[in-house]
């Protein structure tokens, strides 16, 4: 009853490498990525099924093996925690609870907890609660995502017809409000006390990609097989509409990355094309945007990084361009959520290497002072408007600028300039 008509005819693998968040699942040696959310600790999932965590404090890398971790597609540790780390796994969801000051490099098996539940798998996406409480995950099979109790190993659906599975999650970090996206041209922004939502129609193809303003006011996403990044904006009710998700009804195009040519130190460049991952700092002043050349070569794909400002009106300029070594296509992208003196990119290449690159800005808030404005900022009065609205459906899923060395462990080499 759960199986998803979109997604018929994929195998698991095929289902995880085509709603991965990673460019190339299937290709890259690195399938997945996830910084902790309090610490200079990360983990990196491998072709091979094992899984290694890096800390900046510790010389001793655990690895992570387990019978049931196969195929993973996503990770997230638990906020609020020492060492709990969620895996998106073929056939089940994997929560390790690891001892931090353990000098085992080979946690056992028995420090994992599986979860699972009948239709649900793969699991493609993951999303804690920034209360750490709860923890969300996605199947594109499966037409409801679960919301899991992993101390009680007890999950609810949230169930919803039309659209097929779910696809990628993403919590906002005020914790108001869940992205969900479907294998089919809609998505779904879930308010999180209630567990209502309104449906969102996409002009094209689903969803590929969203990450949200620090506050949970602000939705940036980006559609399969389009060279633009939407924005919706949400206010917060409160009184009798409290509980409501708030959409602005209307999606705007705040940024256009079709592809242009660019003069460079070594001539004409064509850079541009699809968006197909983004990533929001924690503090709301970096943008990261991978995107893919829509003609050879593949090396095209670049990284591009946007300064943004969120208030009093949107703001995003262009700050520049990240690149890899010879062949090196970047697979995914995070943020550090902790990097205090600016904003701490990681990036993963398809040669299997990590980079790690820090922003050191001023804030654009100044104490005491009014904001600066930029006469090239792309602000919300300016955006095109674009045909996309909301069809509120809150019954029907009711569930009661400067790189310098990371402050990062060097056992992890670097591989990226950025111009």
């Amino acid at each position: 009853a759960n199986l998803s008509p979109l997604v018929p005819k994929l195998t698991s693998e095929d289902m995880i490498a085509e709603f991965s968040q990673a460019v190339d699942w299937a290709g890259c040696t690195i399938r997945a990525f996830a910084w902790h959310p309090h610490a200079s600790k990360f983990a990196v999932a491998l072709v091979d099924d094992s899984i290694r965590v890096y800390n900046a404090s510790s010389a001793t890398v655990p690895t992570l093996k387990h019978r049931l971790q196969r195929n993973v597609a996503t990770m997230a540790w638990k906020p609020l925690g020492a060492s709990v780390l969620a895996v998106g796994c073929q056939s089940c969801v994997l929560v390790w609870h690891l001892d931090p000051t353990s000098l085992s490099t080979r946690p056992s098996s028995g420090c994992a907890q599986v979860l699972s539940y009948p239709g649900h798998s793969p699991v493609t996406s993951l999303a804690w609660a920034p209360a750490g409480d709860l923890l969300l995950s996605a199947s594109p099979v499966d037409t409801a995502m679960l919301v899991w109790d992993v101390s009680t190993e007890s999950c609810v659906q949230l169930q919803w017809f039309g659209g097929g599975g779910v696809t990628y999650l993403a919590w906002s970090p005020d914790g108001s409000k869940v992205l969900a996206a479907t294998p089919s041209a809609v998505f779904r922004v879930w308010e999180a006390q209630t567990w209502t939502c309104e449906r969102w129609p996409t002009l094209r193809g689903r969803c590929q990609s969203g990450c949200w303003s620090p506050d949970g006011s602000r939705l940036l996403f980006s559609v399969l097989g389009e060279s633009v990044i939407y924005s919706l904006s949400f206010s917060e009710y409160s009184g009798e509409y409290r509980g409501q998700v708030g959409g602005s009804k209307t999606a705007s195009i705040v940024a256009d990355l079709s592809e242009t040519t660019f003069e460079t130190l070594c001539g004409e460049e064509r850079i541009g094309g699809e968006v197909t991952a983004m990533a929001w700092d924690p503090s709301g002043e970096r943008l990261a945007v991978i995107i893919r050349g829509k003609r050879p070569p593949v090396s095209s794909t670049v990284i591009a990084v946007f300064r943004t400002r969120n208030s009093p009106v949107f703001e995003l300029l262009p700050c520049g361009f990240l690149r890899g070594e010879q062949d090196a296509r970047p697979q995914l992208i995070a943020f550090q959520p902790c990097f205090k003196q600016g904003a701490l990119l990681t990036v993963c290449w398809s040669t299997g290497r990590i980079s790690h690159v820090p922003f050191f800005f001023v804030s654009a808030r100044p104490p005491g002072g009014s904001p600066g404005r930029s006469p090239v900022a792309m602000a919300s009065a300016s955006v095109r408007e674009q045909p996309l609205f909301s069809e509120a459906a809150g019954d029907e899923g009711s569930a009661r600028d400067t790189p310098a060395p990371p402050p990062v462990s060097p056992r992890v080499p670097a591989a990226g300039t950025l111009s």
